[in-house]
């Protein structure tokens, strides 16, 4: 992947990553699981700090790392902002790689840069290419674009104000991606659902009736082509969720002294999260290097590592759950969020069952 366009500079000055984590998100965390709050100041601050620019600015195989670690540092306290980071780096992802130069140039600053949030649309897509859903939106060409509708359950990172990619289907069984803006005519966002994690994600179920898209929002004319160039990264970027997710874990069961001290009966120690996080953070980094190859086995080698990720997740989760004992069953307990978040590192898509389907297949 190759970028045409001048992105802000990566900024590591008084808004460092680290430091907005303690001071904007950590205070919020509780609001942001309990009662649903979407962090869009913390978001922001991100951004202009370059958390969601690192793989647009570096290559792919320096990039994709370090938004990985940013993403990670995020998670360690907040999985909710660190998925919200993941949706936005996607976007990034997608606009970086598109041939639309007019796109590039007028979208791609400002989504790395925090300015315009926007979520990735790509759920419901990525499973109909694996035959697990049919694809959800229909679009025709008119006049200077398409014209779309149809229902997208579950886009994330999303509001009044936001943007999100989407992909549908022509009459003529061609697919198009293109960027939607969510308050454009004829789009509705709507809550269907409560999940017992990450409401505060931005989440909404997506209407779309009649909604014209101009040839300008257009990410990519044939998605049969650019989906395998993007692959690689969607499903990379998602491990700074789990691994950022394992490293609190095993910290927090660090500081919990009185109950450490039993903690070698436990199904993982804090010290072996820690090493096995360091295990997929190097194969993150060697896998970047091919993320370019658009060949099934180079994908399936992510889609294996993505699997470690999740297992990890959950796992460091219980072991966590487990050395708190009953105040770790309590609503409002840390052991009791962090399982919450990391079952979710087991359905995003790709899910566990959409990973070892695809495995299954070869």
């Amino acid at each position: 992947m190759s970028v045409a366009v001048a992105v802000r500079p990566v900024n590591d000055g008084p808004k460092e990553i680290r430091s907005i984590v303690s001071d904007a998100i950590d205070p919020i965390v509780r609001k942001i699981d309990r009662e649903g709050h979407y962090p869009e100041g913390a978001l922001r601050e991100l951004g202009e700090a370059g958390a969601f620019s690192r793989h647009a600015v570096q290559s792919p195989s320096t990039g994709l790392p370090a938004a990985v670690a940013d993403m990670a540092t995020i998670s360690e306290v907040c999985m909710s902002t660190g998925f919200c980071t993941w949706c936005q780096d996607a976007l990034v992802w997608y606009l970086a790689s598109s041939e639309n130069t007019g796109l590039r140039k007028r979208l791609l600053d400002r989504v790395a840069g925090g300015e315009q949030l926007g979520g990735t649309g790509l759920s419901n897509p990525m499973k109909s290419f694996s035959g697990i859903e049919k694809l959800a939106l229909r679009g025709e060409k008119v006049s200077g674009g398409y014209q779309v509708s149809g229902r997208l359950p579950w886009v994330s990172n999303i509001g009044p104000n936001n943007i999100f990619a989407a992909i549908f289907e022509l009459s003529d069984g061609r697919r198009v991606m293109s960027v939607v803006n969510a308050n454009a005519s004829g789009v509705k966002l709507s809550h269907s659902s409560e999940f017992i994690a990450l409401e505060g994600t931005g989440t909404y179920t997506v209407l779309l009736k009649d909604t014209f898209i101009p040839n300008d929002e257009v990410i990519s004319e044939d998605v049969a082509e650019f989906i395998p160039k993007i692959r690689q990264g969607f499903v990379l970027l998602q491990f700074g969720m789990g691994l950022g997710l394992a490293r609190g874990v095993a910290n927090n069961m660090v500081k919990q002294v009185a109950t450490a001290r039993n903690a070698q009966w436990l199904p993982l120690t804090p010290n072996m999260i820690l090493d096995r996080v360091s295990e997929l953070e190097a194969t993150a980094v060697q896998l970047a290097v091919s993320s370019g190859d658009t060949s099934r086995g180079a994908f399936l080698d992510v889609l294996r590592a993505r699997l470690k990720v999740a297992e990890l997740a959950m796992s460091a989760a219980q072991s966590g759950a487990l050395q708190a004992g009953a105040s770790g069953y309590m609503i409002g307990s840390e052991s009791n969020r962090r399982q919450r978040e990391a079952l979710f590192m087991g359905i995003l898509t790709p899910s566990v069952k959409h990973i070892t389907t695809e495995l299954a297949r070869g």
